[in-house]
């Protein structure tokens, strides 16, 4: 016992930032456990891959790694979302795979490293709490904090709430609690997550509670950046778009999923929410907070998708110029409805369609961003390589949207400094520090 607990131990991380807090949750477990937890994984004797599986490509991607980190003989433990997607066709697959673990099942990993049972697949119930013990990955300035798990949306295409179980809030006072621990460990910035933040509160308070749960949040003096990511837009309240606009820690930065612009696939989508109701919503947003950044993610070739229905969604893109712009091809999932849908469309159409898009996003952004050319902003240091600093500012999400690039070394100690914009690209600014 005393020597498997002295195994190095690593973990990879796939797909969102949800699963990345559940990462953090089992490293947290785990050391607590007595692991040395290390950070390259080519050392490690024990390998967590942490699988997302929403859709196929997201599924071939964590085979993929699977196949490689087993060549390299060190027992290796699969979670996630690929293991309550088909644990069955995963140990078929890959029979040497120490364990597979559910995400129900991730508060137990220090117990299944020691249990004769391979296959640990709960029903998804668990949500960690600010007593669980978590180890954070990311920035020492930035972490995620998980309000919610799982999704009662039961949208056509997707697959979330069988793989994560039904929508389940944290208590407030557990939110309150975990993000004061995280602000004195120097935190500054948190980033709200769950699969539809919105929708916050509703299960256990009866009403959504994510307005009481912001202006809690802006009272903690240390925190310096509150973002919320993953807005359903049918979930949306006057009250959360005026908190966005009065609390000035809450950054003027909206994540609002919208899938897509035409009603008659909106409804087989199942996204309660029409063409008028959507254009409604963008114009009251721009208008009650000027300086928003709204981010959208959109989907193209859904089954019935005509071309007439895409240049409609083009059309809209261009109108609304969204200053942040995800684009993502329907993928066929089994045991979801849109499965069996008639008229799906070919890989090629969703391609080239899927480029279409992203070409008229990337004209929008790069004039967007020439637009910033001469102001000042305030920007959280990410990295610094040999003589570039990379920042970001409160205009932009981590990983999935764009950087400040700054061509000096800055002190990696300081965490916020002010810039001048002097020049962009499509998606990046070119900054210089003037602090």
């Amino acid at each position: 016992m005393r020597s498997q607990r002295k195994e190095k131990l690593s973990v990879i991380s796939l797909g969102c930032s949800k699963n990345l807090v559940d990462t953090e949750v089992m490293l947290g477990i785990l050391k607590e456990a007595g692991h040395e937890i290390i950070f390259n994984p080519d050392e490690a004797e024990i390998l967590i891959i942490n699988t997302c599986a929403f859709i196929k490509p997201a599924v071939n991607e964590a085979k993929m790694v699977i196949n490689q980190e087993l060549k390299k003989n060190k027992k290796v433990i699969v979670a996630g979302c690929l293991v309550a997607r088909d644990k069955d066709k995963l140990l078929k697959e890959f029979p040497d795979l120490a364990y597979l673990v559910s995400p129900g099942e991730i508060y137990k990993i220090a117990n299944i490293l020691s249990s004769s049972q391979k296959i640990h697949l709960g029903v998804p119930r668990f949500i960690y709490s600010h007593h669980t013990p978590r180890f954070l990955t990311t920035l020492s300035s930035t972490a995620y904090v998980k309000i919610a798990e799982g999704c009662s949306n039961n949208c056509s295409y997707c697959l979330i709430p069988k793989l994560r179980g039904k929508y389940r809030s944290r208590k407030i006072t557990s939110i309150i609690k975990e993000v004061e621990n995280l602000a004195y460990l120097g935190v500054k910035e948190i980033i709200l997550i769950a699969q539809d933040t919105t929708f916050y509160g509703t299960d256990i308070y009866g009403q959504g509670k994510l307005v009481d749960l912001l202006k809690e949040l802006a009272k903690i003096d240390s925190i310096k950046w509150i973002r919320v990511m993953y807005a359903h837009p049918d979930h949306l309240t006057d009250e959360v778009i005026s908190v966005i606009r009065e609390e000035e820690k809450i950054c003027p930065y909206l994540d609002l999923p919208l899938q897509h612009i035409e009603d008659s696939i909106l409804k087989r989508m199942n996204r309660p929410i029409s063409n008028l109701q959507i254009r409604a919503l963008v114009e009251k947003l721009r208008t009650v907070i000027p300086e928003l950044t709204l981010r959208t993610s959109l989907m193209v070739g859904f089954p019935g998708e005509t071309q007439e229905d895409f240049k409609k969604l083009v059309d809209f893109v261009k109108e609304v110029e969204f200053d942040r712009l995800g684009v993502f091809k329907y993928s066929k999932e089994e045991r979801t409805k849109a499965f069996s849908m008639p008229y799906q469309i070919s890989e090629q159409v969703k391609e080239e369609r899927f480029c279409h898009l992203m070409e008229v996003q990337q004209k929008i952004s790069s004039q967007k961003l020439k637009n910033k050319i001469g102001k000042r902003l305030e920007v959280v240091i990410e990295k610094v390589e040999d003589k570039v600093t990379y920042a970001r500012s409160k205009y932009d999400a981590p990983d999935i949207d764009g950087l400040v690039i700054i061509p000096e070394k800055i002190n990696k100690l300081i965490k916020f400094i002010e810039v001048e914009i002097i020049s962009s690209k499509e998606y990046d600014l070119i900054g210089r520090s003037i602090s």
